[in-house]
């Protein structure tokens, strides 16, 4: 952190191999494996509190949609293998909702860069992971809006589960 309590800047080179290993690191971590795919890398420009204007740097994040289906009773279970493994890392657990329906966890990596696992409806489970502050580029697709998630035939992107796997599933 800054004077002003802020992460310092991360190239972006820099900040996409890093949420590209707490992605990795998570995912390798659940076991059995499962089925997943790739948003695309998105900035979002950041505004300076005081004028509102512009500040010259931008959040970057990477969504990881899980594509196998999820039991409600395995939530507690997966959420337990991330906390461990993130805690294991040395990352600090920053928040915990043991929600029987809509749980999340999320995480600090020294740095300041985050990684979070939720689970939304209908049982969608998104891992997502943040650099803080990287230079703004003008653009909210850094890299390309390539992604790996499938598509509707509206064009739209389609993160429902599909994969069974008979323990995540069970």
């Amino acid at each position: 952190m800054n004077d002003y309590g802020q992460a310092p800047v991360t190239d972006l080179g820099t900040a996409r191999a890093q949420i590209d290993a707490l992605l990795d690191g998570t995912l390798a971590a659940i076991t059995p494996a499962v089925e997943w795919a790739d948003g695309p890398y998105v900035a979002s420009e950041h505004d300076d509190p005081f004028t509102k204007e512009p500040d010259g740097t931008a959040r970057l994040e990477k969504r990881r949609y899980l594509l196998t289906r999820f039991a409600a009773a395995r939530y507690g279970a997966l959420l337990g293998v991330v906390e461990r493994e993130w805690q294991g890392r040395g990352w600090r657990i920053t928040s915990m909702d043991p929600d029987p329906v809509l749980p999340d966890v999320r995480a600090e990596a020294p740095g300041g860069a985050t990684v979070e696992l939720r689970v939304g409806r209908p049982g969608n489970v998104t891992l997502i992971a943040r650099v803080p502050r990287v230079p703004a580029v003008g653009t909210s697709y850094p890299f390309g809006g390539d992604s790996t998630v499938p598509l509707r035939p509206d064009g739209t992107i389609d993160t429902v589960p599909r994969f069974d796997d008979p323990f995540w599933s069970a």
